[in-house]
């Protein structure tokens, strides 16, 4: 990532949010240029740190089915058991203690007592704010009734839902239906938001996006959005397939200022120059340049990372990063 100008590098940082810069020039670096991000704003993604706590062969992370990924529609698989609680009792207070308090849900409970989860949540002083769920009966109102009971902010999936998104007339149907899922976690004190993969930003159908009658090829996304209610769907975008599907960096500029009333939380990893997933800070994303693009409104970025080798020495890094404070230690797992 090229180093900018600190004058350059400040600007950004202002015009996300009114915080600390980072810190002095005698501290060790951040691995590339930051913008402080609030603690009580930064979470991580559960399914990321799984692979720490989670018994051989229980991780519920196996490769997507591609049919159901082109269409759109893959949804979250859950564990096949449940880990030990005093492990995942520890692992939560080893992220606790390298400064993460927010945590977005993956796997239900994780086969655990509900009871059982948010006491190892209580403890370790972790707050689950969002989750990645099935939108199909009976999961989706199993999630609902999770969602609410953890006090959580939003609840959601990983993906639009069942219907798909590869023709327009399954992008109006899921419209449809997400409209119709929103509202049924509206009326329960809940925020419904959808994460997208590649498929959401990569399908584009003629739509007269501006009400001119002037059709333009509009991302299966765009049009979602625009045939939803705002109150009853919220987004996440995840930056990494966001960069799938749209192309570039440069587009993704474009389309998070076009869309940043709609965008709620992100799902931030960084990437290397052949499109692998990497360490926050050490690949070659312009993270003040995308968030100053998502603008001031984000309520949460949460870090995210498929199979890190050492998930919680890439969650120190990736913590630090985001606060700009120092780098860790990489030396020592979970410093």
């Amino acid at each position: 990532m090229i180093v900018q100008a600190l004058g350059a590098w400040l600007a950004v940082a202002v015009a996300v949010m009114p915080v600390a810069v980072a810190p002095a020039a005698s501290a060790t670096p951040s691995p590339g240029p930051c913008t402080p991000i609030p603690a009580a704003k930064i979470g991580f993604q559960l399914a990321t740190v799984m692979g720490g706590f989670m018994p051989p062969g229980a991780t519920p992370l196996p490769s997507p089915d591609p049919a159901r990924m082109r269409a759109g529609t893959a949804n979250p698989p859950m564990p096949r058991s449940a880990p030990a609680p005093a492990d995942f009792a520890r692992y939560l207070k080893a992220l606790r203690k390298i400064g993460f308090r927010r945590m977005e849900r993956f796997g239900g409970t994780l086969q655990l007592p509900q009871e059982q989860y948010a006491r190892i949540l209580r403890e370790a002083g972790i707050v689950a704010v969002s989750s990645h769920g099935a939108l199909e009966p009976p999961e989706w109102e199993a999630e609902l009734d999770r969602a609410r009971a953890l006090g959580q902010d939003y609840v959601g999936s990983w993906g639009f839902g069942p219907i798909g998104l590869d023709s327009y007339e399954k992008v109006l149907a899921t419209a449809e239906n997400l409209d119709r899922l929103g509202k049924t976690a509206a009326a329960r004190g809940l925020r419904f938001m959808v994460h997208d993969h590649d498929a959401a930003l990569r399908f584009r159908y003629p739509y007269d996006r501006n009400g001119d009658g002037r059709l333009e090829l509009t991302t299966a996304w765009e049009i979602i959005a625009a045939r939803t209610d705002p109150m009853a769907l919220r987004f996440e975008v995840d930056v990494h397939w966001a960069l799938k599907g749209l192309g570039d960096e440069d587009a993704l500029v474009r389309f998070l200022i076009r869309n940043r009333d709609r965008i709620d939380l992100l799902h931030v990893k960084d990437r290397t120059a052949d499109g692998a997933v990497t360490d926050m800070g050490r690949g070659i994303n312009n993270w003040p340049r995308i968030f100053a693009a998502a603008g001031s409104r984000i309520r949460y970025y949460i870090w995210e990372y498929e199979r890190p080798a050492d998930p919680l020495r890439s969650a120190a890094i990736a913590y630090r990063y985001l606060r700009c404070m120092p780098a860790p230690d990489v030396s020592t797992p979970g410093s």
